[in-house]
């Protein structure tokens, strides 16, 4: 059955909420603050099913390194509310990123251990009812990429070091995706940045947002490196001292999680200018140059 986007007043209704704040609206959800039971909570009614299948992993999550939910379906989720007001960005503002860094590193460490992803074969059922066999796969994610040639690519924008990087991407991704193993394959959150890893109560950082993905577990470091902003995220000293701890606390080596990065870099870069945003997909292809360089130096 095809999906369909619910509505914020069936899911008042049948959540039994109490509004508790102004609505916000973003191109994917419609987000309303309120009371669950008396517990301040945020009601997202996705209007993609990406973000449908996101609400429903963090039901499969348990509250394990994420926001708690208090009550899903496919149609709606309602999440416990952080009330410390703060996201990661607040560290990396304060001078501390490389503290962002290690929470974000911890935070991954935690959902890539909190359910165990599916076998192959059950990544295309999509019919068994566990929202973990319905999540795309990394490859499926990186189509836009893999499936787009090498003249189409260069067609995407009129600069041609942006265009050779696209190529070059390109075929990093084949052989990152071609090497992953059943050991290094985890259910990942898909965008883990600092606006997406929020404190609940001082000390307690915990993530909201996946998109959901089955994959390479070092794929979900990459988006970390393109954040929290332009400035720290195109400094080579920030981007050493960062992959520096990422190696420590992932236990993988530097190039791996270089080589992500700039794969990573040349998709989200495809994607931005697919839609027209070719402001956006400058940066991240800043982002993936800086990483390549320090790859090369690395090899």
């Amino acid at each position: 059955m095809e999906w369909r986007a619910g509505t914020v007043d069936a899911a008042v209704e049948q959540w039994v909420l109490v509004r508790d704040g102004d609505p916000i609206v973003t191109a994917s959800s419609h987000l309303l603050p309120v009371t669950h039971r008396g517990r301040s909570a945020m009601l997202k009614v996705p209007l993609v099913h990406e973000e449908a299948l996101g609400g429903r992993l963090l039901a499969a999550w348990r509250g394990v390194g994420c926001a708690a939910v208090f009550a899903a379906d496919e149609h709606s989720v309602v999440l416990e509310r952080a009330v410390g007001g703060r996201d990661l960005t607040s560290l990396t503002r304060a001078g501390d990123d490389l503290g962002a860094i290690g929470v974000l590193g911890s935070v991954l460490g935690v959902l890539h251990g909190a359910v165990a992803a599916p076998a192959p074969a059950l990544t295309t059922a999509h019919d068994t009812g566990d929202v973990l066999t319905e999540l795309p796969s990394l490859d499926e994610w990186f189509r836009a990429l893999l499936l787009t040639d090498a003249a189409a690519l260069g067609a995407l924008t009129d600069d041609a070091a942006s265009a050779a990087f696209l190529r070059r991407g390109r075929i990093l991704a084949h052989r990152l995706l071609d090497d992953t193993t059943p050991a290094d394959t985890v259910v990942l959150h898909g965008d883990l940045h600092h606006e997406n890893v929020l404190e609940f109560a001082p000390g307690d950082w915990r993530a909201i947002d996946p998109k959901g993905i089955v994959g390479h577990r070092v794929f979900d470091a990459a988006a970390m490196l393109a954040n929290p902003d332009r400035a720290t995220a195109q400094d080579p000293w920030h981007l050493e001292q960062r992959v520096e701890l990422l190696r420590r606390s992932l236990g993988v080596d530097r190039s791996t999680i270089l080589a992500w990065s700039v794969a990573r870099s040349a998709l989200s870069a495809v994607w931005s200018l697919q839609d027209g945003v070719d402001e956006d997909a400058r940066d991240t292809i800043a982002v993936g140059l800086l990483a390549e360089r320090a790859l090369g130096a690395a090899r």
